[in-house]
């Protein structure tokens, strides 16, 4: 995988009604289409997005999951984020971001409090 590449493992999460995206790479504006397209075909009711192997992200990486967050949040679906790096944070700090995205430590930890969503 080069700098330049983005890899996407979904599967599905603890319950019927999450799905787990494991993102490897990095999200910037010449790898978030396989993530968008993604993002906008998914059905779940919750869509655990797990970056712990994302370094690193720009301002059209951060926007597509903006995008995507609004989109599920419309249609009374939730994308949370887990494994987040402190760069990253500090991406979505700096643009006034931050506080929408519901974070946790680890997908499992995502994964027990979505449980009796659905």
């Amino acid at each position: 995988m080069t700098t330049d590449e983005l890899q996407l493992a979904p599967r599905e999460g603890s319950s019927p009604s999450q799905r787990v995206l494991t993102l490897t790479g990095v999200l910037t504006l010449s790898t978030l289409f396989a993530f968008q397209e993604f993002a906008h075909s998914d059905q779940s009711v919750t869509l655990i997005v797990d970056m712990s192997g994302v370094p690193y992200i720009d301002s059209a990486g951060l926007g597509s999951l903006i995008a995507a967050y609004v989109s599920r949040e419309r249609e009374n679906r939730k994308l949370v984020l887990s494994g987040v790096s402190e760069r990253v944070k500090t991406v979505m700090a700096v643009s006034g971001v931050l506080d929408l995205f519901a974070m946790y430590p680890s997908v499992a930890d995502a994964q027990k409090t979505f449980a009796a969503a659905g």
